[in-house]
């Protein structure tokens, strides 16, 4: 399969930028060229096809950044679906207002977690859906292809749970939800993130 790279409008707008600035630099400071040019190279690499799902990749936790990066873009490359990243890090009061839907809230339960029982809670998961055409494909009859992507990357598939959730994909580090809890509040952390190791 043959894929070609057409950029959306935040990288149209990148590689515009990047050319001027290069031009800039052409007749001002030759020094820096070849280090703003590397830069930006890298800057458009680290992207996904999706500006939200770049959004969401930059708020997990960094030990999973680059796997999460790593799994649209073999996923798009390998099967030809563009996947996007939909949920990533949650706060702790994000979780509690979830846990309520269904409960003291009106709408349908949507999660089991309360706050600090999800792996989202540590920007350790992702939630993913196919986009196809502008449109989020639900009800995928690809989700065992997709998973193995994911497992191959090291992640968990809420699919293979007794309580399935196709969408999620999870990194624990060998730690449960109770352990990332205690390490949270004893203040093992930088930022929402806690330290694994």
């Amino acid at each position: 399969m043959q894929h070609t790279f057409t950029p959306n409008k935040l990288g149209k707008f990148i590689i515009i930028t990047a050319i001027i600035v290069i031009a800039v630099m052409l007749f001002s400071n030759k020094k820096n060229l070849k280090k703003i040019t590397v830069n930006t190279m890298n800057f458009i690499k680290e992207k996904t096809w999706d500006v939200l799902t770049d959004r969401h990749i930059a708020k997990l936790h960094p030990a999973i950044r680059d796997k999460a990066k790593s799994f649209i873009i073999k996923v798009e490359k390998e099967l030809g679906i563009r996947l996007r990243i939909y949920s990533s890090l949650r706060t702790w009061e994000e979780q509690s207002q979830l846990y309520a839907k269904g409960r003291s809230v009106p709408g349908r339960i949507v999660t089991r977690a309360k706050a600090g029982q999800s792996f989202h809670n540590y920007g350790l998961a992702i939630d993913v859906v196919e986009i196809r055409n502008g449109k989020a494909i639900w009800e995928n009859p690809n989700w065992q292809k997709i998973a193995a992507i994911g497992k191959s990357l090291g992640f968990t598939w809420g699919g293979d749970w007794k309580f399935t959730d196709k969408p999620h994909f999870q990194m624990n580090f060998g730690k449960r939800t109770h352990e990332l809890a205690r390490l949270y509040k004893q203040g093992k952390r930088r930022g929402n993130y806690v330290i694994l190791t």
